[in-house]
């Protein structure tokens, strides 16, 4: 008899945890599209845009013992908002891939790699130029040739997931416009 009731008892805490893994990591197309197309608006200024905005304000980290953003290098300005996007874009990567949301998936994670890639080859060497103090010049054409080389591959990855958050959008009636 114990051993039926330990045996119960086991099967009951598998079907348990079992049933909290699965409950935690199903995403409602609701939160998939939160998750893997609405993320994507952190992305929209991609480039000289963004750059320039960023190097026209104060440099800034959050410190986690402070419980503030303070003062800091153009480089590590730009490498705490690198390591932000790979934390979203690790969240993107949490969802598990079905038939029904696998073209929307991979377009979100084809650009936030893509992004993530070129903003470490491309925003941390011209945050260095500019904390240690090269001309605007050096630094504006550092800017135009990173857009040269980027731009039409982000806008090309942008519209393939806007395409695929939209028909996804459509299949699963969520109340959301896509600017496409």
């Amino acid at each position: 008899m114990k051993r039926i009731l330990n045996t119960v008892i086991l099967l009951l805490a598998v079907i348990a945890t079992s049933l909290t893994f699965t409950s935690c990591n199903n995403l409602s197309p609701e939160k998939t599209f939160e998750v893997a197309a609405l993320n994507s608006n952190l992305l929209s200024r991609f480039g000289s845009k963004e750059i320039n905005e960023k190097l026209q304000s104060e440099a800034q980290i959050y410190d986690e013992s402070q419980k503030k953003m303070v003062p800091s290098s153009y480089y590590d300005a730009f490498k705490y908002d690198i390591t932000n996007l790979e934390v979203r874009f690790q969240t993107i990567k949490d969802i598990p891939e079905d038939d029904d949301n696998k073209e929307l998936l991979q377009a979100s994670k084809d650009l936030f790699s893509y992004a993530i890639a070129k903003q470490k080859e491309g925003y941390l060497p011209i945050a260095k130029l500019k904390d240690e103090k090269a001309s605007p010049e050096q630094i504006e054409k550092a800017i135009s040739d990173f857009d040269t080389s980027t731009q039409s591959e982000i806008d090309a990855k942008f519209t393939k997931l806007m395409n695929a958050a939209k028909a996804y959008v459509e299949k699963h009636n969520i109340n959301a416009k896509i600017g496409v």
